[in-house]
């Protein structure tokens, strides 16, 4: 008996099927094997990022303030060519000025080490102001008077009563430099104070530049007279601490060797060298290269600097090429290798308006520093960017880079293949 159906079902089912029906099946079969075909030649690059400085073959150097400071000498000017080794800037921490460690120094290298006799002969003016260098001076002219007394023999030829005689004589002008001393530092503090005034008044807008000079002369020498005078003391104090030793040696039998003062002078210049080059290492700032100075904004006499801030950028005269410095984080950078392709976008040229600019890497460091490895890139077509702008190669450009570590069909990658 045939089968009764509804008319809406008898119009389904004598209503032929689409043209998209009948054929779904193989078109659907031929777009899974055109984005096969097309995933297997279309390569997808695999990328590491870090942030990029423009640099040089020889870099620019930037020296920093080791310590919070405040600035004493500011030997150079903007864009000065200099040497290397050539003193920039010196602190005025340490209570010396440099132009009179500067002769000290000098004093020291152009005299023969290996002589006692010129040793002793070397004159050090008691008007120079060292700061903490003038005890190490001290013991050294110490053992200088110590040495040449020895050689002539200069306290053999009085007897005891008269060595205790020279000694009352001495104490007397102690106590007259002492009370000197006292004098000269009131005369100082209150020049000190004066200065003080002046320089704020200055800082206020009021244009006293000549009495702001007189005033730092001022205190230059009320530190002078007081630093001559607390010279003249030790030297004093010395000079009995000898006559007393005379008097024990008259008691004892006992003489001093000339042979041993000479030892010990040597070995006092020796400190009072090594004093003078830790100081210039501890207040001073020096070129380490020959080049053209930049000095950061704000640098000058008088100002303050803190620990760390940039001081002064020195450039090379001869820097060589332009290199680009990239830093990439330590994972993952044992894919990065010397030759691989690297795309550059400096922030200041967006590469929507400007393009990219290609570099190859050169070098790949060896050693990580705060999990960071260093990368240097070469741009072997220069700063041209894809679409031919010139990007100037400023000092420490900073930019984005993008190394291109290999290239996957994209099928590999989906399906995790290599």
């Amino acid at each position: 008996m045939p089968v009764q159906r509804s008319q809406e079902v008898a119009e389904i089912i004598g209503t032929p099927a689409g043209w998209l029906t009948r054929n779904g099946t193989w078109m659907l079969g031929v777009l899974i094997a055109s984005l096969t075909i097309l995933a297997s030649f279309y390569s997808y690059p695999t990328t590491v990022s870090g942030d990029l400085v423009l640099t040089t073959v020889d870099p620019p150097r930037q020296l920093k303030a080791r310590r919070a400071t405040e600035i004493q000498r500011v030997l150079v000017t903007d864009g000065e060519q200099v040497e290397a080794g050539q003193t920039l800037i010196v602190a005025k921490q340490g209570g010396a000025k440099w132009e009179h460690v500067q002769y000290l120094d000098d004093q020291l290298m152009s005299i023969d080490s290996g002589s006692a006799d010129r040793l002793a002969r070397l004159e050090i003016p008691p008007t120079l102001t060292l700061g903490e260098l003038q005890d190490e001076v001290y013991t050294f002219q110490d053992r200088q008077e110590l040495y040449r007394s020895l050689l002539a023999r200069r306290l053999e030829k009085y007897t005891t009563p008269e060595l205790t005689k020279l000694i009352s004589g001495d104490e007397a002008q102690v106590r007259t430099l002492q009370r000197e001393a006292e004098s000269l530092q009131e005369t100082l503090t209150l020049a000190r104070g004066q200065l003080e005034q002046e320089v704020e008044l200055a800082s206020n807008g009021v244009q006293y530049t000549e009495r702001v000079n007189a005033a730092r002369r001022r205190v230059e020498r009320a530190e002078e007279a007081l630093q001559k005078n607390y010279s003249q003391l030790r030297s004093i104090r010395f000079e009995i601490e000898m006559m007393r030793n005379q008097i024990d040696a008259y008691r004892s039998g006992r003489k001093g060797s000339t042979e041993q003062a000479g030892i010990q002078l040597r070995q006092a210049y020796e400190d009072l060298l090594e004093a003078v080059a830790t100081w210039s290492r501890d207040f001073t700032v020096t070129s380490p290269v020959t080049g053209q100075v930049v000095l950061s904004p704000s640098i000058t006499e008088d100002s303050y600097v803190t620990e760390g801030r940039l001081m002064v950028t020195v450039f090379p005269l001869d820097a060589g090429s332009t290199l680009g410095r990239l830093d990439i984080d330590i994972r993952g950078s044992g894919r990065v290798q010397p030759g691989q392709r690297v795309v550059i976008d400096f922030p200041k040229w967006p590469a929507l308006e400007y393009g990219s600019v290609t570099g190859v890497i050169t070098e790949v460091g060896l050693v990580p520093v705060d999990g960071k490895v260093s990368v240097l890139i070469a741009f072997p077509d220069g700063l041209v960017t894809n679409t031919g702008f010139g990007v100037t190669a400023e000092p420490f450009l900073q930019g984005k880079a993008t190394v291109i570590v290999d290239k996957r069909p994209l099928i590999r990658r989906l399906l995790g293949v290599g």
